[in-house]
């Protein structure tokens, strides 16, 4: 019969092996999939349910910051139904003010998170996750905190212990190593979406003349590429105070009995000058992203009564560096923060239909100036081309410097 101590000793070891295998398991699997199909949630999904159980926890998740400061819970793995759910819940405090009290580069940990000796700021946020023992390693990608990994005991205090700490921070580079080769390849993909999209769009410029036409087709495509409920382009006037309704456009599912009616009733031409934020778009050129959330509540009834909108992207049409217009495009329901890659694609997209504005009124140009050039010498109404009638035409438009009626006898 082997010692007490001995016997420890012996299962420590054992529960040492395991943590490597768990850990060469996982970065195994990431490297396999990462040249080939590079799926980080569901990726994510796996590993956190490898985790609880090698952890021998009562619940796992994956903590994200999002762009609004908050820490939300986006995966998660339970022990059992009678662990309580956190998934997608969002923990109401803010990374900035749990940094005045945690480091959240560093391991936290909780062995009993109702002790006495804690902040009372991190006495609320393992109560708001519901744990009782906590264990939390970032997931760090340079000097930037993409991510918690979260380990939670919700009944009894727990002691971490060295080795599950340094297993946890180990899975925590290789999943930042992960998420470093998925944003490099996603930007790329996107950004050959983009200029797939972008070159598609030059070529319905390219086949068609009209300009009518041409934003029809323009803005049919860009509410398909970013899933917009409806879009508009306004013209400026050449007193750059009014914007004067060029196109509509609205996907099959839209409701938008509103905004036509608002367009009927008022006209199809607008004063700008009653309204700061489109003037500052035009001023400064740069594209307005627009949220529900941001807006006055007054202004917000508007925006979501009658132009039926949730969030909107208004970004100016130019002309050889001139702001000739407005392109805005309105979804009907929340979303998330605009994302650089779709600001970049609208953005595109109003550089192409400025394309077509220049040059529709370069044609529009060549042709009033020719028609003038007609009006002014009107010699191809003069049916004959023999060498006399020229002549006889070229004295006769010398002699004349208004327009003058010739008789030509012979």
């Amino acid at each position: 019969m082997q010692p007490v101590a001995e016997t420890e000793q012996s299962l420590s070891i054992e529960r040492k092996l395991k943590l490597h295998e768990a850990r060469e398991s996982i970065i195994g699997r990431l490297a396999a999939k990462l040249p080939t199909s590079i799926n980080l949630d569901s990726f994510l999904r796996v590993i956190v349910a490898e985790l609880g159980r090698m952890m021998e926890v009562d619940r796992c998740d994956i903590i994200k910051l999002t762009s609004e400061g908050e820490l939300l819970i986006s995966h998660e793995w339970r022990a059992n139904e009678t662990v309580p759910s956190s998934l997608d819940a969002r923990i109401p405090v803010d990374v900035t003010t749990l940094s005045q009290h945690l480091d959240v580069k560093q391991p936290i940990r909780l062995d009993d998170t109702s002790a006495p000796e804690h902040d009372y700021k991190v006495r609320f946020f393992a109560k708001s996750l519901g744990t009782r023992s906590l264990l939390v390693v970032p997931v760090i990608l340079g000097d930037e905190v993409l991510g918690l990994i979260g380990m939670h005991h919700t009944r009894t205090p727990r002691h971490w212990t060295d080795e599950e700490v340094a297993f946890l921070v180990s899975i925590a580079m290789q999943l930042a190593i992960g998420y470093q080769y998925t944003r490099i390849y996603t930007d790329k993909k996107r950004e050959a979406e983009t200029t797939k999209a972008l070159l598609e769009i030059a070529n319905v410029l390219n086949a068609r003349s009209d300009f009518g036409e041409v934003t029809s087709a323009v803005l049919e495509r860009a509410l398909s590429l970013v899933g917009a409920d409806y879009c508009a382009l306004g013209v400026l006037d050449s007193d750059e105070k009014r914007i004067s309704l060029a196109a509509f456009k609205a996907s099959p599912h839209a409701v938008t009995d509103n905004v036509r009616g608002l367009i009927e009733a008022h006209g199809q031409s607008m004063d700008i000058t009653a309204y700061p934020a489109m003037v500052d778009v035009l001023s400064q050129g740069k594209t307005l992203k627009l949220q529900e959330t941001d807006l006055p509540l007054p202004v917000r009834i508007i925006f979501n009564a009658t132009l039926g909108g949730r969030a909107a992207l208004v970004s100016p049409v130019h002309i050889a560096g001139h702001t000739f217009g407005l392109l805005g495009l309105v979804w009907s329901e929340p979303r998330d923060q605009f994302k650089d890659h779709e600001v970049a694609l609208v953005e595109g997209i109003a550089d192409q239909i400025g394309t077509a504005l220049e040059r529709d009124h370069l044609s529009a140009e060549v042709m009033r100036l020719k028609s003038a050039l007609h009006e002014r010498y009107g010699e191809d109404r003069i049916i004959g081309q023999a060498r006399a009638i020229r002549r006889a035409i070229e004295l006769a438009m010398s002699v004349a410097d208004t327009q003058t009626s010739v008789l030509i006898q012979g």
